[in-house]
């Protein structure tokens, strides 16, 4: 069944609609099902991407009511931005 998005873009979306609106978008990109990619890989991706803003900003633009749910389950560091941190370490 078909759903339409909500009237109001402030409004919340059950995470139902999110799933049903996941695989419709997986199937008209050809994609197949695979583990681990989904809707909280797109919130992982989010926030690992904006660890440089302060926390408070990424839980209040991502949605998290706490700090801790994004350091322990969302924000993963990569090689890149580990090295980078240890260069701005030696410039300063």
């Amino acid at each position: 069944m078909a759903r339409s998005p909500p009237q109001n873009a402030a409004d919340s979306v059950s995470r139902y609609r999110i799933r049903d609106w996941w695989k419709r978008a997986e199937k008209k990109a050809g994609l197949e099902r695979r583990r681990g990619r989904g809707w909280h890989s797109l919130r992982r991706k989010f926030a690992s991407d904006l660890m440089h803003k302060p926390l408070n900003v990424l839980c209040d633009l991502g949605g998290w009511k706490t700090h801790q749910t994004v350091v322990e389950c969302y924000q993963h560091t990569d090689e890149a931005q580990l090295r980078e941190a240890l260069e701005d370490r030696r410039r300063a």
